[in-house]
């Protein structure tokens, strides 16, 4: 009994060492994270809004329509380029939506719970200038966000209104923007 013990003590003490001895080799390994080629907010960076109500987490990005080429010459850029809708009528509405104004308005809504991005939705902004004109864009389905281009001709503080509507309800959200 005290021999079937001892060569118990014997084989873990080796499978421990051995243990011990594996981890310290992988001490020069660096892992970088993978970022998603799809995920807007890798691409972009910090935006310029962002709230959480309701499991719904909202962010907005506004780029000029100059950088908005520019992220086009990417590899987000061609993959959003490949994409192919059935309805080509669709297709030229959506190219007319983005390119339309001097920025583009990037739209980003995920439900935190599942850490998914909302699906059957429709978005609207609604911009008043700093002069009090009012303006209104439906934004464009993309492929995981809303985007449309806007007008900022005037500097000074724009105030912008979204309406989401998810399923049966509607979320609204507003924010101040200061253009220079």
């Amino acid at each position: 009994m005290k021999t079937n013990y001892r060569i118990l003590s014997v084989i873990l003490v080796m499978l421990f060492t051995v243990a011990v001895w594996g981890q310290s080799a992988n001490k020069n390994l660096r892992s970088k994270p993978v970022k998603k080629i799809n995920d807007i907010s890798n691409l972009l960076g910090k935006p310029v809004y962002e709230s959480t109500v309701d499991s719904l987490n909202t962010k907005v990005w506004i780029i000029t329509q100059k950088t908005n080429k520019s992220i086009k010459k990417t590899t987000v850029g061609a993959v959003m380029g490949k994409m192919k809708d059935k309805d080509a009528v669709k297709d030229a509405e959506v190219k007319e939506a983005i390119a339309t104004g001097t920025h583009y308005f990037i739209f980003d809504v995920t439900n935190i719970l599942t850490k998914k991005e909302i699906a059957d939705t429709s978005a609207k902004v609604a911009v008043v200038s700093p002069s009090k004109k009012m303006s209104s864009v439906y934004l464009q389905p993309m492929m995981n966000h809303f985007g449309g281009g806007i007008t900022l001709n005037e500097k000074g503080e724009y105030l912008f209104t979204i309406n989401l509507n998810v399923g049966a309800g509607y979320r609204t959200s507003q924010f101040k923007y200061k253009f220079r």
